[in-house]
């Protein structure tokens, strides 16, 4: 079984909790690779262990701006020529059945430009407008962002929907169990390689191709291939349009 379809498994059978998915999927990081690096404008970096998490970029901006804090407790300060981001909220357990606590909400703008790593252990982030670079790592839940230039996602369980133009550099999707939707922004240099182990996979626009079942794969081109996005998914789907 795929090691990221195997942590999918054991969050859905509540074996380990979100949190705990997000440690594993670290541990599987390939030598800590990451997308093409962020420019001079800086990254924000930033881990939360259970939100709704809404990133609006914004031109004018020289830092990152907390908008809407939600009762997460969020903190920003400068670190390593960029910002961190982090929460004092801890979850907390309710009634009989241990439920945890429902997700808090929370807004924060970006300056046009910068670079967004986070470390999210449930929950779910939005990102509107364009960013230079995301790295997301996200046990369970959902991601969707408008325009990114770098990529580089870990998720456990749910989906990943965005758009995104490669011109050089390796970027990333891994998936244990869910639905990754993509689309190749007009500009895109680059090789794609696609899989799913169990489910199905579709390419529309300049490149087609549609199958389903156990282990679909796909390799095809765009212009002279100068960037390489790499997306697996364990069991789910995988969905990419080309222009």
């Amino acid at each position: 079984m795929d090691e990221y379809m195997r942590i999918a498994k054991l969050l859905e059978e509540g074996k380990i909790d979100p949190e705990e998915a997000g440690r594993l999927l670290e541990a599987l990081d390939e030598g800590g690779r990451t997308p093409a690096a962020a420019p001079a404008t800086g990254r924000l970096r930033a881990r939360l262990e259970r939100a709704e998490l809404e990133v609006r970029a914004r031109e004018g901006l020289n830092a990152p701006v907390v908008e809407v804090d939600g009762g997460l407790g969020l903190r920003l300060e400068a670190a390593d020529g960029g910002w961190r981001l982090t929460g004092t909220s801890r979850p907390r357990f309710l009634g009989a059945f241990g439920l945890l606590r429902s997700r808090k909400s929370a807004v924060l703008l970006l300056p046009t430009g910068m670079g967004l790593e986070l470390r999210l252990g449930q929950g779910e982030v939005r990102v509107e407008g364009p960013l230079s670079a995301l790295k997301v790592q996200l046990g369970q839940g959902r991601l969707s962002f408008a325009a990114a230039e770098a990529l580089d996602v870990q998720l456990g369980q749910g989906e990943v929907q965005g758009s995104v133009r490669i011109a050089g550099g390796r970027h990333r999707v891994q998936l244990g169990m869910g639905r990754v939707k993509l689309e190749l922004a007009e500009g895109s240099d680059v090789q794609l390689q696609l899989s799913t182990s169990l489910g199905e996979l579709r390419v529309g626009g300049g490149l087609q191709h549609r199958g389903g079942g156990p282990a679909q794969r796909f390799e095809g081109r765009l212009g002279e291939g100068r960037g390489e996005l790499k997306v697996s998914v364990g069991m789910g789907e995988v969905e990419v349009e080309a222009p």
